[in-house]
């Protein structure tokens, strides 16, 4: 009776051990079925997110960086329609800019726990979404925004995107390690190492001549048609084949003079009438030449108003002397500009042969 008791109780063990391992495996298919789920719904939500936050980065966009223009907060939305607030983004924040447009911009901003990406107005970043491209010819500190703290350095040979101005300062695009910075140099630093540098599609070479001159810019640009300039009637301003930054060249070996003309207003002083202007003359006296609205000058010269401070007035109370030195026939001597009394971007050219003004297309080919 004993042994068939002990029997029972070992069959009974071993049934209810084999039910455990069925329990056991259920419940391992239950557990695998239930992280299968979640594993899913993470993948979901990660997508959902990939989708909310905008995604994988563009691989350029992702390389370019900036921070807001204003130094405050900027609101941040959840579409491109900018009606829908999303967040905010501080003073302080880098930004990584994803993707522009004429009206907003898609940008990834740090938050506590990470990154978000939404969409701004472009104007909170940006000055201008296209520019010119230049090739810096001086190291130049960079800044986060106008009056702001320094961001970097552009260096020499760079190629630089000119965007637009704010104030005093003028915003580019430049390369880093790994891509690109949306920043500000100073307006001044802009006229003497930036514009006039090599641009992409710019030729530099002056035009041919059939009385020993250079010519006063590069091959294309030309004058627009005769006109009255203070009782002198000719061709005196070149404004085809022209814009902000083009260079002006030396026509001959000689001299070249750097003058800022102005009026002193209760603001500060302006640039008046021929605002930025160069006076040349020839080694050999005969000729003289007159460079004027530029919007900067090259070589070793200063600027005491910055090109920014402008005002359309003809006449000056007084000019600023900033500078004389030698140059060389086609030396690049400053680059053009609307200061002073000037409606638009042009080059005004005026010539003088032994004392006299004539017309310049009957020295210099190429010109009209």
């Amino acid at each position: 009776m004993r042994k068939k008791t002990n029997q029972f109780f070992q069959e009974k063990e071993t049934l209810t051990q084999k039910m455990n391992g069925k329990e056991e495996v259920k419940v391992m298919k239950k557990k695998i079925f239930k992280r299968g789920i979640l594993a899913g719904a993470l993948a979901a939500v990660a997508l959902a997110g990939g989708l909310m936050f905008g995604g994988e980065k563009d691989a350029d966009a992702a390389t370019r960086k900036c921070y807001t223009i204003s130094s405050g907060n900027t609101t941040v939305y959840s579409n491109t329609g900018l009606s829908s607030r999303y967040g905010t983004i501080f003073g302080s924040d880098e930004l990584i800019v994803q993707d522009v447009t004429g009206g907003y911009c898609r940008v990834s901003y740090p938050v506590s726990w990470g990154w978000k990406t939404g969409y701004i107005p472009t104007s909170a970043i940006l000055t201008g979404t296209d520019g010119n491209d230049y090739r810096a010819r001086a190291r130049m500190t960079t800044y986060k925004r106008p009056g702001g703290a320094s961001y970097g350095c552009i260096d020499p040979n760079d190629t630089v995107k000119v965007l637009g101005t704010y104030g005093g300062y003028t915003q580019v695009k430049y390369p880093v390690s790994g891509g690109y910075k949306y920043a500000f140099i100073t307006t001044d630093n802009a006229n003497a190492y930036v514009y006039g540098g090599t641009q992409n599609n710019q030729q530099a070479a002056p035009a041919a001549n059939n009385d020993s001159l250079g010519s006063p810019v590069p091959s294309g640009a030309r004058f627009n048609r005769k006109t009255n300039d203070n009782g002198w009637y000719g061709f005196h301003d070149i404004n085809i084949g022209v814009q902000r930054g083009t260079p002006v060249y030396a026509i001959a070996d000689g001299t070249v003079t750097y003058y800022q003309a102005y009026r002193r207003y209760n603001t500060g002083y302006k640039l008046t009438s021929y605002g930025n202007h160069i006076e040349f003359r020839s080694s050999n006296g005969v000729y003289r030449a007159k460079y004027c609205h530029l919007n900067g000058f090259a070589g070793n010269s200063y600027l005491y108003i910055s090109s920014s401070n402008t005002k359309q007035v003809s006449g000056y109370t007084g000019r600023f002397n900033c500078g004389t030195r030698s140059v060389r026939r086609g030396e690049v001597i400053g680059y053009i500009g609307t200061t002073g009394n000037s409606s638009g971007v042009h080059l005004h050219f005026e010539l003088f042969k032994n004392g006299g003004r004539i017309d310049p297309t009957s020295v210099i080919s190429g010109l009209y």
